[in-house]
């Protein structure tokens, strides 16, 4: 057999003793402030969610996926609330402004089949989407001038 490999490390019949320690920088690393931070909070997100998750598994089944939901909404919610600059933030609402008129336009088509196949239904229908019509044109010739 090869004499080198005999009598540095052991045949295949000895052990080779202690084992070898590692050689990795990770293993090596001093008392880096940013990366015990880093560690720090790496733990405290750990044991929130542990938490969250408990919370989430101890309700029925029927809500678990919207406690899961609700839970991720308000972590993007808060997270992306402080990422934006101080000066960008933008308190007006994001919700889309309701248009009477382009919901007259909406009812107007759904009440015209709605004629042929219920009658009374489809005349509401179309008196609710000419109400709406010219709530929708007043509110465009007045209000956003």
């Amino acid at each position: 057999m090869n004499s080198a490999f005999d009598a540095g490390r052991g045949n295949l019949t000895t052990p080779f003793g202690h084992p070898r320690t590692p050689a990795l920088a990770d293993d090596r690393r001093g008392s880096d402030p940013a990366a015990d931070r880093q560690r720090e909070l790496d733990a405290k997100v750990e044991d929130l969610t542990r938490q969250i998750a408990e919370v989430v598994n101890s309700a029925g089944q029927e809500s678990r996926q919207d406690l899961r939901e609700y839970a991720i909404g308000l972590l993007k919610e808060e997270t992306e609330r402080d990422d934006a600059p101080a000066g960008a933030i933008d308190h007006t609402t994001h919700a889309p402004e309701f248009s009477p008129l382009a919901f007259a336009i909406l009812l107007g088509l759904v009440s015209l089949p709605t004629l042929l196949l219920f009658t009374p239904l489809g005349i509401g229908l179309f008196g609710v989407a000419v109400v709406m019509g010219i709530w929708g044109i007043l509110d465009a010739l007045f209000r956003r001038r």
